[in-house]
């Protein structure tokens, strides 16, 4: 089994991401979680494989919603206990690396997975698992934060945008520089950035075809709960992908 990094089993990181998330003034809570539902299939009687299920709030949502069985993991312990709090017998709970999805045999109606995909380093690898493990024409739905915004590369103390004339203008550079990036300046953590065409031709690869793909902006409740997201108007925070197993 390879190591992953994992800083969400570092007590302050841990501490503050579960302060942020009970927060309902969040883009998780206002923009992604909303838009995910709304891409979903019919789960009745479906099995799902809920990548990165974190606190495991999808999982109960696939369930609440008619799903047979869910399997769930996350690389957080913390994570996994949270989940667990809530007891289900649909629900099967497993502390695990993306990375290490070989070591799940079963296959799946859907797999689904909640921004997550970008702290893997082997997206080849990733995408290669998750074709084997759906059924076919099983659903692959998943979102990630949009290339456009992992792709700048920052110093600590610097910003992803500077201000002129009361306006906001985000930056953008090393688009096409596939590597990885530190996500939390305060904490540290890793990402990988990946441009649309390295996304999209690794999907395709691998014997799932695009169904739809969204970069949906701000919603005016979201502006008028925080006036911040007046910035994402023209600036998606997310990529969405919906793709079929042939």
């Amino acid at each position: 089994m390879k190591e992953i990094e994992n800083i969400y089993d570092k007590e302050n990181f841990f501490n503050e991401y579960q302060t942020m998330r009970q927060d309902k003034i969040n883009a998780n809570d206002l923009i992604e979680i909303p838009i995910m539902k709304t891409m979903l299939p019919n789960l009745e009687g479906k099995t799902i494989l809920d990548l990165g299920c974190g606190a495991g709030g999808m999982s109960r949502y696939f369930v609440e919603n008619g799903a047979k069985k869910v399997v769930a993991i996350d690389i957080s312990k913390n994570m996994i206990e949270e989940a667990k709090k809530y007891d289900c017998s649909n629900i099967d709970y497993r502390v695990l690396a993306l990375e290490n999805l070989d070591e799940i045999e079963e296959e799946f109606d859907l797999v689904f997975s909640s921004l997550a995909f970008h702290y893997v380093e082997d997206f080849s690898l990733l995408m290669q698992n998750i074709s084997r493990l759906l059924k076919k024409n099983g659903i692959l739905l998943y979102s990630q934060e949009n290339p456009i915004a992992t792709a700048v590369k920052l110093e600590m103390g610097e910003k992803k945008y500077i201000e002129k004339d009361g306006k906001r203008y985000y930056l953008l550079n090393n688009y096409n520089d596939i590597s990885s990036r530190i996500l939390f300046l305060k904490h540290g953590g890793t990402i990988y950035h990946r441009n649309f065409e390295t996304i999209i031709n690794t999907i395709i690869n691998n014997a799932m075809k695009l169904i739809e793909i969204k970069e949906p902006l701000a919603p005016a409740n979201a502006v008028e709960l925080d006036f911040k997201y007046s910035y994402y108007k023209d600036r998606p925070l997310f990529l969405f992908v919906k793709a079929i197993k042939e």
